[in-house]
């Protein structure tokens, strides 16, 4: 126990001293998608910085996903790209009387070279538009299938976990409403608490160092009492459907407060990751807390419909969330899981241009 005390300890030391000299990393993919809508650009060159200080986090059990910041350095890295594919596309010419050996060294040169995005001189023609779009399209299939590839031959697990099997019928419908009204109050909770817990933590503004040593002081304790809500949750999402029988409702209610305490502290204490596979990860351990309150209904019809509703309520993204809540339950649940996103999105709607009208 006191070495993976000192352990904790020495990764807040690491993640405070780089947040000191190098300022507020990682960087988000909201903050670099934000920036990039703003400005068709970002700033590439801390790329480094952002992946090491994302490394140093995920490798000490921080309570966050990887997806935010691995997602902004992939961005980063996009754009660079970018701008070396503009650097050939305006510098034909000199690019082609080149040597082999300099146009790698052109190519691969990470500051040089390069021409970043400028409205005024992009080419407006519409068949090099159609041209461009059809290049996007391949570069996301590209990277698809590159995914896949590597996923396959380097033998990487899914990072998906089917919640099991369904066999709901219409019966199960008369709990539709009822179990999308408690994942929302469930995830409007949530974000009352999300407001408190930055304003109980923001202090320390001018030392890191400290604000990370007490996210490491939550690291250590979660890892020796609860270790599986390490991470982002996911590694152990796949055993839920199992062994949540073994476990009562407070249990298991216990566990999703405890899940999304951690994730509040390690954001508010530099510990900065994605909320994305945490909260699907609580809000699907809610589930199935719930459905031991009905055992004559269908358990993934009410883990699916619950679990959507609180991640909706909380990541307002309906249809982002309907897919990939969609990802971890069985294709005949999927009407459920579309219904309650397109309802909670059709119902705040209407609200807002109501309260709009008043």
């Amino acid at each position: 126990m006191l070495s993976t005390l000192i352990f904790c300890l020495l990764g807040g030391l690491i993640l405070g001293s780089l947040r000191a000299k190098w300022g507020n990393y990682p960087q988000t993919a909201h903050y670099t998608i934000d920036h990039l809508k703003k400005h068709q650009t970002v700033d590439y060159k801390p790329v480094f910085k952002n992946l090491l200080v994302a490394l140093t986090i995920l490798i000490f059990g921080a309570g966050v996903g990887p997806e935010a910041a691995l997602l902004s350095s992939i961005v980063m890295l996009s754009i660079w790209q970018a701008d070396k594919i503009r650097y050939l596309f305006f510098n034909q010419e000199v690019f082609s009387a080149l040597n082999p050996f300099e146009r790698v060294t052109h190519m691969l040169h990470p500051t040089k070279y390069l021409v970043m995005y400028n409205p005024t001189i992009a080419p407006t023609d519409k068949n090099f538009v159609s041209t461009k779009k059809a290049m996007n399209l391949f570069f996301v299939i590209n990277g698809l299938v590159s995914f896949t590839l590597l996923m396959k031959l380097t033998k990487q697990p899914s990072f998906i976990s089917k919640m099991g099997d369904s066999m709901w019928h219409l019966n199960d419908l008369w709990l539709f409403i009822p179990l999308i009204i408690l994942g929302l109050l469930s995830g409007e909770l949530y974000n009352l608490f999300k407001n408190k817990m930055s304003q109980w933590l923001n202090f320390w503004p001018n030392n890191p160092i400290k604000k990370a040593l007490l996210g490491s002081i939550t690291i250590f304790i979660v890892g020796t009492f609860l270790p599986n809500l390490l991470f982002s949750g996911q590694v152990a999402l796949g055993s839920v459907p199992k062994k949540y029988v073994h476990f009562s409702v407070l249990i298991l209610l216990f566990i999703v407060i405890v899940k999304l305490i951690f994730l509040q502290i390690c954001l508010n204490t530099g510990w900065i990751g994605g909320d994305i596979f945490p909260i699907v990860f609580a809000a699907i351990i809610q589930g199935f807390a719930i459905s031991k309150l009905f055992p004559s209904f269908d358990v993934i019809f009410i883990v699916a419909t619950v679990a959507t509703s609180m991640a909706v309520t909380i990541l307002n993204s309906p249809i982002g969330v309907a897919i990939f809540m969609a990802l971890f339950f069985p294709v005949q649940i999927s009407p459920i899981i579309a219904a309650t996103a397109l309802l909670l999105k059709f119902t705040k709607e209407y609200i807002q241009k109501k309260t709009a009208r008043e």
